[in-house]
């Protein structure tokens, strides 16, 4: 693209670059790093819901309904409360970008294609394996979180004013690719790590402390070169604050979240930071790919012009309301399905969300996408 029809677009949409920042210092802080106080929202829901259940069963009781407000009602509440208005809604952004889009479908229909099979191997997984979906669910969850911060990290690094190395490059990475897994192996090694009532599986042959040591030190190892790179980046005058902050939040909250006892809650707040993120992300890509004429899909291209950011939120938020309908009815039938309440959730939202994950991991290796000027 030249710099002529560069500047059009920056003017006809009123998308202009920062710097250092992916668009704005205002619009980063925003939906990028200090969205990170978004994290404390499961927690504080679940703190309050836990307070209230004396009162919550008065009412129930008054009513005539044969429930007991507990601690699994709380964690479902956060669960459901986090689903509704931002885990659904990023999720089902993704395929605004992929399965919705007729070029991107034109242009991997094997990826497409490939993508029909998750949600029949949730479906058998989920019904005769449920222990095994969890776990494996849980940890490409911990690779999509971290995957999608290194995308942002390489977005800044392309903002960047002088050339990076590779070992710059790899201490970044580094500190946030370990930092989720010093605690988390800990609890694993002592059968620990609990989601609601599911033990999440772990080899047994791992089950040794010298691999807490060993992934422990490997983190450690990682946040003293970044500390050392990041102090010589400020003496000389290259340092990329916006990318610093970042990568720092990130790397502190995920050490953090595994040490709380409800896991469950606790990898919620993690999920609500990264689906801001995203959402705020993949509205701005759309927005950039309409300028570029990109999208192939009218409806799509139409909630991707300048002022719609509700009419997108809105449409995701309508096929999570959707996706719950599938949920109640399954939970409604459960008694004759012989389902659990867990088995019911999982089963509709892995069957989405795994396929989002497949998606994402072609779309983290684009971040020209975010660029103006490609």
């Amino acid at each position: 693209m030249n710099s002529t029809y560069s500047l059009a677009v920056d003017s006809r949409a009123s998308i202009v670059s920062d710097g250092l920042w992916l668009r704005s210092k205002a619009w980063d802080l925003t939906f990028i790093s200090l969205s990170a106080t978004l994290v404390a929202i499961p927690f504080l829901t679940y703190y309050f819901a836990n307070e209230a259940s004396p009162f919550i069963n008065k009412i129930i009781a008054a009513l005539g309904v044969h429930f007991t407000w507990d601690e699994d009602a709380s964690r479902n509440l956060v669960n459901g409360v986090i689903a509704l208005f931002i885990g659904g809604p990023h999720m089902y952004a993704t395929y605004t970008r992929t399965a919705l889009d007729k070029n991107f479908s034109r242009k991997h229909k094997a990826l497409l294609s490939f993508s029909l099979l998750i949600p029949v191997g949730v479906v058998y997984l989920g019904v005769n394996h449920f222990q095994l979906l969890i776990t494996f669910f849980f940890f490409w969850a911990s690779i999509h979180i971290l995957h999608q911060a290194a995308f942002i990290v390489e977005c800044y690094n392309r903002k960047s004013t002088h050339a990076l190395s590779w070992s710059s490059r790899m201490i970044d990475y580094g500190v946030l690719f370990t930092a989720l897994y010093p605690v988390a192996t800990y609890k694993f090694i002592h059968d620990e790590f609990f989601i609601g009532s599911n033990n999440i599986l772990f080899p047994e042959f791992l089950k040794n402390e010298y691999i807490f040591y060993l992934v422990t030190a490997v983190f450690a190892a990682s946040v003293i070169l970044f500390v050392w790179k990041t102090v010589y980046e400020i003496r000389s005058g290259t340092a990329h604050y916006p990318k610093i902050l970042l990568i720092s939040l990130t790397a502190g909250i995920a050490f953090i979240i595994p040490a709380f006892r409800n896991l469950d809650v606790a990898f919620q707040g993690f999920n609500t930071w990264h689906s801001f993120q995203y959402l705020g992300l993949t509205y701005y890509i759309n927005r950039l790919r309409h300028e570029r004429g990109e999208i192939g899909t009218k409806f799509i291209d139409k909630m991707s012009e300048d002022g719609k950011t509700w009419s997108y939120y809105f449409f995701t938020v309508g096929l999570t309301v959707g996706a719950v309908g599938v949920i109640a009815l399954l939970i409604y039938f459960s008694p004759v399905l012989g389902l659990t309440f867990d088995q019911c959730y999982y089963i509709v939202v892995l069957s989405f969300l795994l396929t989002h994950y497949l998606h994402d991991h072609l779309l983290f290796t684009k971040p020209e996408e975010i660029l103006l000027n490609t």
